[in-house]
């Protein structure tokens, strides 16, 4: 336990010693290990300091531990107090770095990693790193396990000022596995939006981005480019700001539609995912019933909005507040 806040092996033993006899003097401390009389001493003067041993007053020099619960508390805040002071001066340390790249060398702002096994872990490790925000646009394939890869997500999302922007390919949208992926981002705190999406693209805190390079029979992403600031990494975000801008936007609507009437409940879902562009195909396979089903509650739709196409339909929607 003890070595994990940088304690020495000794210094943990002679702590769990005195845990385990509760009172000990220097001299039983001493008898009851085979290290040198000295290195006892200085782990008990190390523990001591450290707030975790205390020394009883007498001329037997007896020590014993102090509460655990308030010790090591104390210890753990110390320690995760310079971390934070450890990144704050990293990123300090990063911006000089990338400055210095950039003025003698321009070429490795650009960066490529190949192997299957590389790229999923520098996705992953994206997700893990980011401070503040990644944007991306979703299509197959893809690099890394979907499961790992929401559950590395959630927990992200769980620590909170974490924000993720994700425009999905609508061919996605034909495919209920991926429609279940994208509901459950949606859910955990995600914002989700629906257009064309020109390339698979990561931005990470608007410093870097992964693009594909490769793809290994066409299923998975055999290798990517890293694009560090430059010119090149504003053309991406810029193309990335356009389409967010001019996609659908999806919303995870269990929650909201609870106190809805049922029957109003379904017209508003199927509302919704015909303003985000669901075919009849992938509405059916995200609701689980057939396209007769579907084409009848899309005439609901209609009837109930007295209207006459599909776009009508949005437009009425959306003007009652169901979009």
């Amino acid at each position: 336990m003890l070595e994990s806040l940088g304690f020495s092996a000794l210094e943990e033993r002679v702590y769990d010693l005195l845990v385990g006899r509760g009172r000990l003097s220097l001299a039983e401390l001493v008898a009851a290990s085979d290290v040198a009389p000295e290195l006892q001493r200085e782990a008990l003067d190390t523990l001591v300091a450290n707030g975790l041993v205390r020394q009883l007053s007498g001329n037997d020099r007896e020590y014993v531990v102090a509460p655990p619960e308030q010790a090591i508390e104390v210890l753990i805040s110390q320690h995760m107090s310079a971390l934070q002071s450890v990144r704050a001066r990293a990123a300090e340390v990063a911006v000089k770095a990338r400055r210095a790249v950039q003025a003698s060398d321009p070429t490795q702002l650009i960066e490529i990693v190949s192997g299957e096994g590389s790229v999923r872990q520098l996705f992953l490790q994206a997700v893990k790193s980011a401070r503040e925000e990644i944007v991306t646009f979703d299509r197959p394939p893809y690099a890394s396990d979907h499961d790992e890869a929401a559950s590395v997500q959630d927990e992200r999302f769980a620590s909170g000022g974490f924000r993720i922007r994700a425009v999905y390919d609508r061919s996605l949208l034909e495919d209920p596995f991926h429609v279940r992926r994208i509901l459950h981002g949606l859910a955990s705190g995600e914002e989700g939006r629906v257009a064309a999406v020109p390339l698979k693209l990561a931005i990470i805190d608007r410093e870097w981005a992964i693009l594909p390079l490769l793809f290994a029979e066409g299923e998975t992403v055999e290798a990517a480019v890293i694009v560090r600031r430059s010119v090149l990494l504003d053309s991406l975000l810029a193309l990335f700001e356009t389409v967010w801008q001019q996609a659908v936007e999806m919303k995870a609507t269990a929650d909201e539609l609870a106190t809805v009437a049922a029957s109003e409940r379904e017209l508003r879902e199927i509302a919704h995912l015909l303003a985000i562009g669901m075919t009849d195909v992938a509405i059916a396979n995200h609701l689980r019933v057939s396209e007769r089903t579907v084409r009848r509650r899309i005439k609901d739709l209609m009837d109930e909005l007295r209207v006459d196409t599909r776009y009508r339909a949005g437009i009425k929607a959306a003007q009652r507040g169901w979009l």
